[in-house]
């Protein structure tokens, strides 16, 4: 890769162009399709990348529960692909997981080996109830999935966590 690459937050502005391009591979069948309310509803979720200035690239870093976490809509412009912007988004996501106390990672692929490097391994769909209950029965695909599902754990549970479950208590709050 040649010229500098910035990995930044997304702005409301980006979204037109993150809409594009994920929805611009999707038609490749590299990737699910994304509408306009879903990604500006989701719009902190998201990075992007330029290089040189110019808008190459987005990811996206969903927190599901208290527990986890799923990276997706990882898009790379085909004129800049192969040149490690994917990479780069997904490390940046990975570190904004780790400084979120999030535990662990998913994400749904057709590019297995992509993740692989980044210390993902295959899982059933089945281990991430979240997913399937959040997103998965609103997708076209729900009955014939095509993706593979990949975790990585990025730490172990505290004793509290474990004692609390995935989920905070409520707690009554005494207003004065």
């Amino acid at each position: 890769m040649n010229g500098e690459l910035c990995i930044r937050s997304a702005k409301v502005s980006d979204a037109g162009r993150i809409m594009r391009l994920i929805n611009e591979l999707a038609v490749r069948q590299v990737m699910l399709p994304r509408s306009p309310a879903s990604v500006i509803e989701h719009i902190r979720d998201f990075v992007v990348a330029e290089l040189d200035g110019e808008f190459v690239g987005c990811a996206a870093l969903h927190v599901i529960w208290s527990d986890m976490g799923e990276i997706r809509s990882i898009a790379v412009h085909p004129d800049a692909q192969k040149g490690g912007i994917g990479r780069a988004m997904a490390d940046r996501l990975i570190e904004v997981a780790v400084e979120l106390g999030l535990p662990k990672i998913y994400c749904f692929t057709y590019v297995p080996g992509f993740f692989e490097k980044l210390g993902f391994e295959v899982v059933t769909h089945r281990e991430l109830p979240h997913k399937m209950f959040n997103d998965c029965k609103n997708c076209p695909k729900f009955t014939a999935c095509d993706e593979i599902a990949m975790l990585r754990v990025l730490r172990a549970p505290t004793p509290e966590e474990e004692a609390e479950g995935p989920t905070l208590p409520s707690r009554p709050v005494r207003l004065t």
